[in-house]
């Protein structure tokens, strides 16, 4: 089963949910900033994004200004991650989990073709 990391106060995210409730695959819908991420699956999740691994962090968002980026190393899979764990109101969404990938939806058009 897929796994669609929702923000439904983000037009985007909910144009994703809509692409996967059409579609014909199952798919978890998981609040991620009702229920934060750990640093392992944030791990996992960058390690199989389609995609260069910073994509995974909201840099425009005017709260990255005022998050400690100081040890972030955006080259890196295992910094990002652990930025990502302790500032998660600042991971990029919509992001989509189908197992053996993930894909963020920016445009939302990079989602359809694991759906």
């Amino acid at each position: 089963m897929a796994v669609l990391y929702h923000n439904p106060r983000c037009s985007k995210s909910r144009q994703a949910l809509k692409l996967c409730q059409d579609s014909k695959i199952d798919v978890e819908i998981h609040l991620y900033l009702d229920e934060p991420l750990s640093y392992e699956t944030l791990l996992s999740l960058i390690e199989r994004l389609d995609g260069e691994s910073k994509m995974a962090i909201r840099f425009k968002d005017k709260k990255f200004k005022l998050a400690d980026s100081s040890e972030l190393d955006v080259e890196d899979n295992s910094s990002i991650a652990l930025f990502l764990s302790k500032n998660g109101h600042l991971m990029e969404r919509p992001w989509l989990d189908v197992g053996t990938a993930t894909a963020i939806g920016r445009p939302v058009e990079n989602l359809l073709r694991y759906l």
